[in-house]
C-alpha cells in the first residue's frame, strides 16, 4: 500500500493495472526481501494540479471535513454530487457519525438506502460523467489494491492510514535534498512527520471514544434486560 500510495499522491504516477501477477516477492533487499512492480505499459501520470487536490480530498476524508469536500468537489467539477465522495473511497455518508474504520451504523445505512432510492439513472450518469479522467484509472487501482489486501487477510486500515501517510507527505514541498539547505530538508520532512503523528492520534481518539461509547451502549442494554428479567422473575414467584 505504501508503495502505490507513493506513488501517486507525491509522484503523481498511477499504476493501472496492480494485480497480484504483476506485483513479486523478490529475497533480495536491505530488510532480506524487495517489491517488484512489473507490466508498466499502462501507466498514467496526473497533472500536478489534480495530484494536489486529490491529496487534499484525503486529508479532508480522513478528517471528514464537510466543507473542504464540498470544495474539492466542485473544483473536480461533480457539484452537488460531491458527498458521495467519502461513500466512494472510506465507505462513510457525508455526515457519518462514525469512526473511520467503524463502518455506517444501521440507521445510516437506511438513510443512505432511501436516498440511492431517489436517485434516477440519469443523476447516476450525470455523476460518472462528471468525474475526471482521473478518477477512474485511480479507482481501478484503488479497487484492486482493495482486493489485494483483502486476499492476505489485512484490515483496510492499513489502506486507510497508508493514503493519509503520502496525502500528507504529498502536499509538504518537495526540497531537492542535494540543492536545498541540509537543515531545511530535515526540518520540512519532520513537519510533515509531526502533521501525520496527530492525523493519526486524532484517529485513535476517534476510535477510542466509539468503542466507549458501543461499550456503554451496550451496558444500557445489559441493565435493560437485567431488570427485565428480574420482573419476569419477580411476576413469576
Amino acid at each position: 500500500m505504501e508503495v502505490f500510495a507513493e506513488m501517486i499522491f507525491v509522484h503523481g504516477f498511477i499504476h493501472g493495472d496492480p494485480h497480484p501477477g504483476n506485483i513479486l516477492v523478490s529475497p533480495e533487499g536491505r530488510n532480506g526481501f524487495c517489491l517488484v512492480l512489473l507490466d508498466h505499459g499502462i501507466y498514467r501520470q496526473l497533472d500536478e494540479g489534480f495530484r494536489i487536490d486529490y491529496c487534499e480530498l484525503w486529508k479532508a476524508l480522513i478528517l471528514l471535513d464537510t466543507n473542504k469536500i464540498q470544495q474539492l468537489g466542485e473544483r473536480f467539477g461533480v457539484g452537488k454530487y460531491f458527498k458521495y465522495l467519502p461513500l466512494i473511497f472510506t465507505g462513510r455518508t457525508i455526515d457519518s457519525k462514525s469512526t473511520l474504520l467503524g463502518g455506517m451504523s444501521i440507521e445510516e445505512k437506511r438513510n443512505l438506502k432511501q436516498e440511492l432510492k431517489s436517485l434516477k439513472m440519469e443523476d447516476i450518469s450525470s455523476f460518472m460523467e462528471s468525474l475526471p479522467s482521473e478518477f477512474s484509472r485511480i479507482l481501478r487501482t484503488d479497487g484492486l489494491l482493495r482486493s489485494i489486501i483483502s486476499r492476505l487477510g489485512a484490515s483496510q486500515r492499513v489502506r486507510l492510514l497508508a493514503y493519509a501517510k503520502y496525502a500528507l507527505y504529498g502536499l509538504s514541498p518537495k526540497l531537492n535534498p542535494q540543492s536545498d539547505y541540509g537543515v531545511k530538508v530535515v526540518l520540512s520532512r519532520l513537519k510533515t512527520n509531526v502533521s501525520y503523528l496527530q492525523l493519526r492520534l486524532a484517529l485513535e481518539i476517534l476510535e477510542l471514544l466509539s468503542l466507549i461509547e458501543n461499550v456503554r451502549h451496550f451496558l444500557r442494554v445489559l441493565s435493560k434486560s437485567s431488570r427485565k428479567i428480574n420482573r419476569w422473575c419477580s411476576n413469576g414467584l
